[in-house]
């Protein structure tokens, strides 16, 4: 008896982690810019501190698109 499902699981797997990667890489990215900024213009602090709601809606967005894909893997494997 052997796992019959791996390409099934691969894609799964791959999708995880694309919707995991992808907000990784954009906060790091907008952070290491938010922190160039801080130390090039240190007297402008509170306007780059607040330009951050970018990477909130980048978090948020994934967050719901993860809970999605999970109530769409819990909603496809019930079996009537």
């Amino acid at each position: 008896m052997g796992f019959k499902h791996w390409f099934e699981g691969l894609i799964m797997i791959g999708v995880f982690a694309v919707i995991i990667a992808i907000p990784c890489f954009v906060v790091a990215f907008w952070g290491s810019k938010m922190i160039n900024d801080l130390g090039n213009y240190p007297t402008k602090s509170a306007k780059i501190q607040v330009s951050v709601w970018w990477i909130y809606l980048v978090e948020f967005f994934f967050l719901f698109l993860l809970i999605g894909y999970g109530a769409f893997l819990y909603n496809s494997n019930i079996k009537g």
